[in-house]
């Protein structure tokens, strides 16, 4: 009986790759390929995305649980109800990008660049965002609850209905920011930099402003609670 030659027989045993794993090896960096991707159906829980060119796209309802877009370009994208628990999005790039909707509970962003981004109704309950730079950014209805902001920069932020509660934010730069209406008992601004920043009409419950730099007689304008 004739066999098959050995090099068919291992080409018979290989599995392809699911479409969601080619596309995520075949996008990383490749802005065609992102920009498919967004256009495609698949679900993107845990895909490999580090680096891609997402730059402008909507992306709308898409599963991205635990993707790593770490250092991914999302520059004035649109992210609609799109689901990114313990995503990793380490320096990527959203500056001037939308949110809304949006879960990224548990989502690593340190490093990552949302200067000037709009973010609605999104939760990012214990994220990671040291040293995340949301300069000019704007923040309603937003959830920062337990979150590590540590050396990020909010200077000339808006937060509006926003949750601070538990966030650690030492040594975070809020100079120019304004806090109405927002949530921050047991916030920890240990050696913030406040130049500027009001926080008006906001709980504080016990929130910690040891060793800042730029208070002043306006700071706390209508706000209630009590600061330690």
């Amino acid at each position: 009986m004739a066999t098959k030659p050995a090099s068919r027989a291992r080409r018979s045993t290989r599995r392809r790759p699911s479409r969601t794993t080619a596309l995520a090896r075949a996008g990383a960096g490749a802005g065609a390929t992102g920009r498919a991707l967004a256009e495609s159906k698949v679900a993107l829980d845990g895909a490999d995305l580090a680096g891609a060119d997402l730059s402008g796209l909507a992306l709308r309802g898409r599963a991205l649980r635990g993707a790593d877009l770490s250092g991914a370009d999302l520059t004035g994208a649109s992210l609609l109800a799109c689901d990114l628990r313990g995503a990793r999005l380490g320096g990527a790039k959203l500056a001037g990008a939308r949110l809304a909707l949006c879960d990224l509970r548990g989502a690593v962003l340190d490093g990552a660049q949302l200067h000037g981004a709009r973010i609605a109704a999104c939760a990012f309950t214990a994220a990671q965002l040291t040293r995340a730079d949301l300069g000019q950014a704007r923040l309603a209805a937003v959830s920062l609850a337990g979150a590590h902001l540590e050396r990020a920069s909010l200077a000339a932020a808006k937060l509006v209905l926003c949750s601070l509660a538990a966030a650690d934010l030492t040594g975070a730069r809020l100079d120019g920011a304004t806090l109405l209406l927002s949530w921050l008992p047991g916030a920890d601004f240990t050696r913030a930099r406040l130049t500027r920043a009001r926080f008006t009409l906001s709980a504080l419950g016990g929130a910690l402003f040891d060793r800042v730099s730029g208070l002043d007689d306006h700071s706390f304008a209508l706000s209630w609670g009590g600061a330690a």
